[in-house]
């Protein structure tokens, strides 16, 4: 690891050890798990009966809790860095580091260290006007205290789970509204405070001592006057976490790169998050240097102009094409707690517009997939055994929570070291319907953690409004291609040479069953779900080109318009349609259960049909 100057205050935590011992005063008051998480804001009375437990231990981010098994009560033990004690200033103490000595039992040195890390947390009763407002525009910081971090989404930039029109942009006096009910502040330099204020020290903050490879310039991959983009090491949160502000990837970028100057050439205090990368996932990552380049980012991802390229390994070859999926929208939505930490996906749409409106669409691209060997001895600690591996590359087309995670282990390819999905691979919510398969999951899902380790994935390269970047050697290596081991997977077709026998084996089949054939190339765009589409298309029985022609819109010379994804059409055009681009003509075959079932429609097409159709996206409207 490479030594940088800077590193010198931060390495003090190393080797901090602190009395987990807390004040036996009236004042002092252990908090429970739900009052410990900063963002949450009760009734004065709730907050009273949670201070008064004996409980201290706080899950602050359920999505990132590593946790250990204790063999001898068979219950699962919170990390050390997840406890906090809650405390009241006392009468005649002014100075916040003598308060934060009190309640941890520390030194004023070692409490300066933990105010300056951002492990104390102050509750504010009431907020100033310019204290709202700077934290709306983010264009100050208040001489004392720095109110760092906001509600999951807010000023950090679009992290893509939300890319298409599915919430509205919050207004100022609705901004201001929901700070007047937060209570709890960070407080990042130490200063004054005034006795009676209820404070939250974490005595143990979370260590992340992969941020220090930042020091190494090579993961600088491109800087210009508004963004910075980085290779983010694995291991290492784009956030701050309740404990530690400064080791996230802006904090140390900030520390090890900088300084940065924007264009108008004032200093950068912190750059600012764009979008976000898990823990466990390294690569690229964007940050801008002021709060505009944030919404410049935000509205190229609003628009679909924004180009993301991962790789991932898995143990199973994934299937080549476009895999379009659904999650339940409410399980991604900004500041969502309880529930599973890991998303379950349908592969099936949903059977209208009315219940489309529940569901987030999940599309991405495998361009390639390759067995290839890791070499174990390489530094990593990840042992392959005998197992073949392949690594994909991977097109992201829309940006979703755990997104590449997810379909893919739904796909029966989870990704490596993923403990989180790999118990659940193979798995999707349609399954649930059968009661054997509704058992299984429940035993998979007590099998599930947060890894602790890199995972198979990394952000490969991003591309947007002329910026171009890309990272460096994942942590596996650079994936040398076995030769002769064969890819086909076993959700993909099976290789049939002779056509007489398989007139379709060049069709690519689809997780939900539907069969395309590309036959000519689109340069447009994806439509996005809701969006509205014109388009050509001839449907045929028992095969295409049979006498069998139930209806062609080139034949009556008026292209059909309609909605994307809302239902409006049937289950397979809408998956089809939801990944062609803007020019493109391809041919699908539709099993029944993606048509008009069992019923079918009308006279013209039998229950059970398979449809045959010639389909062609003219615009996106």
């Amino acid at each position: 690891m490479l030594y940088h100057p800077s590193i010198a205050k931060l390495l003090w935590f190393s080797n901090l050890t602190i009395a987990a011992t807390a004040f036996t005063t009236p004042h002092n008051r252990r908090c429970t798990r739900s009052v410990c998480n900063p963002l949450l804001h009760q009734s004065t009375s709730d907050q009273e009966a949670l201070l008064t437990s004996s409980s201290s231990t706080v899950d602050d981010n359920a999505d990132d809790v590593p946790a250990t098994d204790d063999v001898t009560t068979n219950k699962r033990q919170k990390p050390l860095w997840m406890k906090c004690i809650n405390a009241v200033v006392p009468s005649k103490v002014t100075a916040l580091n003598e308060a934060v000595a009190m309640v941890a039992n520390v030194s004023r040195e070692e409490a300066n260290n933990l105010i300056e890390m951002g492990a104390v947390w102050a509750r504010m009763d009431m907020l100033t006007d310019d204290d709202v407002l700077d934290q709306y525009y983010g264009t100050d910081y208040s001489a004392h205290m720095q109110y760092a971090d906001f509600p999951s989404g807010w000023g950090s930039g679009n992290d893509g789970l939300n890319q298409e029109e599915e919430e509205e942009e919050e207004s100022l006096d609705d901004y201001i509204e929901r700070q007047m009910s937060l209570r709890y502040r960070r407080i990042l330099t130490p200063s004054t405070i005034t006795p009676g204020t209820d404070i939250r020290v974490y005595p143990h903050p979370r260590r992340f001592p992969s941020c220090y490879e930042f020091a190494d310039q090579n993961r600088l991959l491109y800087e210009d006057t508004t963004f910075v983009v980085v290779d983010k090491p694995p291991m290492l949160p784009t956030q701050p976490e309740p404990s530690n502000y400064e080791e996230c990837c802006p904090g140390c970028v900030n520390l090890l790169m900088g300084p940065f100057t924007t264009i108008e050439g004032q200093p950068v205090q912190r750059p600012l998050i764009c979008h976000r990368v898990d823990s466990c996932v390294g690569g690229c990552v964007v940050l801008s240097k002021d709060g505009n380049g944030q919404k410049v980012f935000t509205e190229l991802q609003r628009e679909r102009k924004i180009k993301k390229l991962y790789k991932a390994v898995t143990t199973a070859p994934v299937p080549l094409g476009m895999h379009v999926h659904w999650m339940w929208k409410e399980l991604t939505a900004r500041g969502q707690t309880g529930g599973t930490a890991c998303q379950f996906v349908s592969h099936i749409p949903p059977v209208s517009r009315k219940k489309a409106k529940s569901w987030i669409r999940c599309v991405l691209e495998v361009v390639e997939c390759k067995p290839i060997s890791i070499d174990k001895n390489a530094g990593h600690g990840y042992d392959p055994g005998d197992k073949q591996h392949y690594q994909s590359t991977i097109r992201l087309v829309t940006g979703r929570k755990h997104q590449v995670r997810a379909q893919l282990a739904s796909l029966g390819c989870p990704l490596i070291r993923d403990t989180l999905y790999e118990p659940i691979g193979g798995l999707t919510l349609e399954k649930l319907e059968e009661e054997a398969n509704e058992e299984m999951m429940d035993e998979a899902m007590k099998s599930v953690r947060v890894p602790t380790e890199p995972i198979g994935l990394q952000a490969h390269a991003i591309l947007f409004a002329g910026v171009k970047a890309k990272a460096g050697t994942p942590w596996w290596g650079e994936g040398d291609a076995v030769v002769g081991v064969s890819t086909a997977s076993k959700a993909a077709p099976a290789p049939v040479t002779d056509k007489t026998t398989d007139p379709y084996a060049d069709y690519t089949t689809t997780a939900s069953g539907m069969k395309y054939l590309i036959t000519k190339e689109g340069d447009g765009a994806v439509p996005s779900a809701g969006q509205a589409v014109k388009a050509h298309y001839t449907g045929w029985l028992d095969a295409f080109d049979s006498p069998k022609k139930f209806d062609s819109s080139r034949t009556q010379g008026r292209p059909l318009i309609f909605k994307v994804g809302t239902g409006q059409v049937i289950r397979g055009w809408d998956e089809s349609f939801s990944t062609m681009k803007v020019g493109e003509r391809r041919k699908i075959i539709l099993p029944s259960r993606l048509g008009y079932g069992d019923r079918g429609a009308g006279n013209v097409i039998p229950g059970g049909a398979t449809l045959y159709f010639d389909v062609e996206l003219l615009d996106a409207l």
